[in-house]
């Protein structure tokens, strides 16, 4: 081979080894930015509806439970389909707190005179932590 033969070999084999390295950094898991931007765009999607339905809870403690419901259908939606590890876990972090907190919150509105006020706080706090932990991960 001659000197420019080579340096043309070394220069196309050096643009297939960049482009591959590029292509496996395209192929790659989901960022952290983009996990964050996928759960974020889902909450302040929801952001209104739901804030306006707890607002109505004492007037319409069933349309609350239901759009809380609804939300945390929507939401559990949103981090099934999150594949960035860190965040999914943080999702579902939240997703369970979620839960506990809708269960608690329509424990109490069926029974209030027998409502679980510690259950309630403690699964308010939960959910608190865990959003908390989420906004920490995400710079929210």
């Amino acid at each position: 081979m001659t000197s420019a033969t080579t340096r043309t070999a070394r220069t196309v084999a050096g643009l297939f080894a960049v482009t591959a390295l590029l292509l496996t950094g395209c192929s790659g898991g989901q960022s952290t930015a983009e996990a964050c931007a996928q759960l974020n765009s889902e909450l302040e999607d929801a952001s209104t509806e739901l804030t306006s339905s707890i607002s109505n809870m004492a007037s319409d403690p069933e349309g609350a439970i239901a759009a809380l419901e609804t939300f945390q259908a929507s939401f559990s939606e949103t981090v099934d389909g999150i594949t960035n590890e860190e965040i999914k876990d943080l999702g579902e972090n939240t997703e369970d707190a979620l839960a506990d907190y809708i269960e608690a919150t329509s424990d109490a509105v069926d029974d209030p005179e027998n409502a679980d006020s510690e259950a309630l706080t403690d699964a308010i706090e939960n959910f608190q932590t865990q959003t908390s932990a989420f906004n920490e991960a995400c710079g929210s």
